[in-house]
């Protein structure tokens, strides 16, 4: 009776599990690079023709600052022959191609090195134990982010500054030290913005005194500094004193009454022909460093370092004296890599960018009516500013609030 139970009944076979497809694979991913250099390649050809019928050109005017630049080094000539040329010669000289083989040659590379921050993105992610499908999802808000694809193609150098920067992070959480601390030299250099973030950075190497560096902090200070001194010391001997007061002196000491979305706007509008005030400097950076400070010291661990330098960098941009609008770009590229820790819902998502658009669209109307109307609208951009600056503290307090590991 058994034996026959045993051959009638039927054993079933198990299923073969099929492949599951990923939304966001490694072949989708890279699909989607492609697709993200082709709408920049496509702006890149467009901005050609709106330079040549618009009156207001597509192409950032810093753009044209680097390629003549890079034509006085193809004359043997120091690129800072060129008015209002403040940045590094090593930009000038990675734009001679623009004189050699075309003049959209710096779009394209700096297009390229959007890109690779998005890969980058994606592998601090992937180090910080976050799923591919998470990691591929979050670089892909920075290939479709049309504030990086438009400032990528305009020609701005920004996109190869936070790609230092993210570099720096990323050679960090995989403890080459040492090389971290020769890029993050090079980025200082290349950009000084990214000095802010050197206390976070240090602080992430501790490990027990607090006082006295350790092996592994002295492996990213002595590099760092060599690094900074050696290319500094380079650009010197090139550029002569004149490296030293325009892209970095005057970067100190600058005052822009145009285009500045800045708190201290006004002040320095009023005080604009006035010689360089020491308490005034003081008292400007005194807030926005003690900020950087405390921010350093609370998010200074392996998982919360990329929070640390994202919520200094937008401290930087807001308390800064001088901000622009290529300055929302420092810290936007580091957003990315800090969504997945943010616990916040879509409703208050959607608020805090309408309110933080809101706030730039009221600064925007007051600054057309003096640049393009000619009415003596002062005040009220000082008002916009104001508003701007609350809606900027708002968000960083509710980013903090909404932080969980």
């Amino acid at each position: 009776m058994s034996k026959h139970l045993a051959t009638s009944v039927k054993v079933s076979k198990p299923v073969p599990k099929r492949k599951m497809i990923q939304p966001c694979s490694e072949i989708s991913i890279q699909m989607h690079c492609a697709i993200a250099f082709v709408i920049r390649l496509v702006l890149i050809m467009y901005s050609n023709y709106h330079d040549k019928y618009f009156n207001v050109p597509y192409t950032d005017i810093d753009y044209k600052v680097y390629t003549d630049a890079a034509r006085y080094i193809t004359k043997g000539k120091s690129p800072f022959e060129r008015h209002t040329y403040r940045y590094t010669p090593l930009l000038a000289m990675l734009m001679m191609p623009n004189v050699y083989v075309h003049q959209d040659f710096g779009k394209v590379f700096f297009s390229v090195i959007d890109i690779l921050v998005a890969k980058l993105m994606r592998k601090i992610l992937i180090c910080q134990n976050f799923k591919q499908q998470t990691a591929n999802l979050c670089a892909l808000l920075w290939l479709y982010n049309p504030l990086a694809v438009v400032i990528s193609t305009r020609g701005n150098a920004d996109s190869l500054a936070v790609y230092l920067v993210l570099w720096t992070l990323y050679l960090l959480q995989n403890d080459h030290i040492i090389m971290a601390g020769i890029v993050h030299g090079l980025s200082i250099h290349f950009r000084l913005y990214p000095l802010a973030f050197s206390l976070a950075m240090y602080l992430y190497l501790q490990e027990g005194n607090i006082i006295l560096p350790n092996k592994r902090q002295l492996k990213l200070v002595v590099p760092c500094i060599l690094s900074l001194i050696d290319l500094t010391a380079l650009s010197y001997v090139y550029c002569g004193k004149k490296f030293l007061d325009e892209s970095i002196i005057y970067h100190i000491i600058r005052k822009d009454v145009r285009h500045n979305f800045s708190v201290f706007f006004y002040m320095l509008y009023l005080t604009a022909n006035e010689g360089l005030n020491l308490t005034q400097k003081f008292f400007t950076f005194l807030p926005q460093v003690s900020i950087l400070v405390a921010l350093a010291c609370r998010y200074s661990t392996k998982e919360k370092l990329p929070f640390a330098l994202f919520t200094q960098a937008i401290t930087m941009v807001t308390f800064n004296p001088v901000m622009t609008s290529q300055y929302f770009f420092w810290f936007l590229s580091l957003l990315p890599i800090c969504i997945p820790y943010l616990k916040m819902s879509l409703t208050r998502i959607f608020t805090l960018l309408f309110i933080w658009i809101s706030s730039q669209s009221l600064w925007l109307f007051a600054a057309y009516l003096l640049e393009f109307k000619g009415i003596d609208s002062f005040e009220y951009i000082w008002i916009a500013s104001i508003i701007f600056f609350a809606v900027n503290i708002k968000i960083l307090v509710d980013l903090i609030n909404c932080y969980k590991l």
